[in-house]
C-alpha cells in the first residue's frame, strides 16, 4: 500500500506542475502578442535617416566609420535574463566562442549570458538583460557604449549576435557588422552634385551625431527582435514541458492503475482462500 501512496502523491504532483506549466505557457503566449501588437515599426525613421546621409559630403578618408582599422574588434552579445531560455543563451554564446577567438572584447546584454562563458580571457562588459518595455533608454545605453569606445579609438570592428525573430516558434542566431558602417554611405559621385549644403558647426560633429543615432536605431531593432525571439522560444519550450508532463502523467496512471488491480486481486485471492479453509473448519465427516 506504501507503493500506491507514493504513487498517489506523485500524481498529484505531476498534475500541479502541469497545471503550472499551463499558466506560464498561457502568460508568455500573452506576452508575446502584446509584444507583437505593440512593436514599433522602424522603417520610416531609417528611411530618413537614409536620406539624411545621402545629402552629406563625401569626407574622403577623414570618414573614421569608413575605415578598417587594425584596433581589436568588439563583439556584442545579446542573450536573455528570462527564465526557460537557456538554449538561447547556449546557442549565441556557443556561436561567438566557436567563431571568433578569446581575448576579444566582448560586451554581453543579459547577466544570464555571462554564466555560459569562461571568464579570464576575454575583455567583458555587462548589461541588463532587455525590459519587456523594450525601452528606447536601453538601446541607447548599449549604443552609446559601443559607439564611444570607437569614435574614439578604443576598438575596431564591432559586430552584434543576436537572436533573430523570424515567426512564432522559429529564430536564429545572426550576426551583423555595426561600425565602420560604410554602407551607409553613398557613392562620392552622387554625393558631390549637392552644391547648396551648409554643414554646421562642423561635418565631423555633424557626421558623428549621425552615426550614433543610426547605431542606437540599430540596437533599438535588435532589442525588438531579441524581445520577439526570447519570449517565441519560451512558449516553445513551456509547450515541450507541458507534453513531457502529460506523457509522464499517463506513465503514472497506467502504473497506479495496474498497481491498484494487482493489490485488488490480491486482496479478493485472500478473501476467497479464508472463507475457503473457514468454511472446511466448518465441514464435519461422518463415518458408517
Amino acid at each position: 500500500m506504501l507503493d500506491l501512496t507514493k504513487l498517489r502523491q506523485e500524481l498529484q504532483f505531476n498534475r500541479e506542475i502541469g497545471g503550472i506549466i499551463n499558466v506560464l505557457r498561457g502568460v508568455a503566449s500573452s506576452e508575446f502578442y502584446r509584444l507583437q501588437r505593440e512593436r514599433k515599426r522602424l522603417d520610416d525613421f531609417e528611411k530618413c535617416l537614409n536620406g539624411i546621409f545621402s545629402l552629406l559630403p563625401f569626407a574622403g578618408g577623414q570618414n573614421i566609420f569608413m575605415k578598417e582599422s587594425s584596433l581589436p574588434e568588439t563583439v556584442v552579445m545579446i542573450t536573455s535574463d528570462l527564465g526557460f531560455l537557456g538554449k538561447l543563451n547556449v546557442a549565441i554564446v556557443n556561436y561567438v566562442m566557436e567563431k571568433y577567438p578569446a581575448g576579444r572584447n566582448l560586451v554581453v546584454v543579459g547577466k544570464q549570458g555571462l554564466r555560459y562563458i569562461e571568464t579570464g580571457k576575454e575583455n567583458i562588459t555587462a548589461f541588463p538583460g532587455i525590459s519587456d518595455e523594450v525601452a528606447h533608454g536601453e538601446a541607447d545605453s548599449v549604443g552609446n557604449y559601443v559607439f564611444g569606445r570607437f569614435a574614439g579609438g578604443e576598438t575596431g570592428k564591432t559586430r552584434v549576435v543576436f537572436p533573430h525573430f523570424i515567426s512564432f516558434g522559429v529564430w536564429e542566431v545572426e550576426e551583423r557588422q555595426l561600425l565602420p558602417c560604410g554602407r551607409i554611405f553613398e557613392t562620392p559621385g552622387e554625393k558631390a552634385k549637392n552644391e547648396y549644403l551648409i554643414v554646421e558647426p562642423a561635418y565631423e560633429k555633424v557626421l558623428e551625431y549621425l552615426v550614433r543615432v543610426w547605431v542606437n536605431h540599430v540596437f533599438y531593432g535588435i532589442f525588438w527582435e531579441s524581445k520577439l525571439s526570447e519570449w517565441s522560444a519560451r512558449v516553445m519550450h513551456l509547450e515541450r514541458s507541458s507534453n513531457e508532463i502529460k506523457e509522464t502523467d499517463k506513465k503514472l496512471k497506467f502504473r497506479y492503475f495496474r498497481m491498484l488491480h494487482e493489490h485488488s486481486d490480491k486482496n479478493i485471492r485472500e478473501i476467497f482462500s479464508s472463507r475457503l479453509a473457514v468454511s472446511q473448519q466448518n465441514v464435519q465427516i461422518y463415518e458408517a
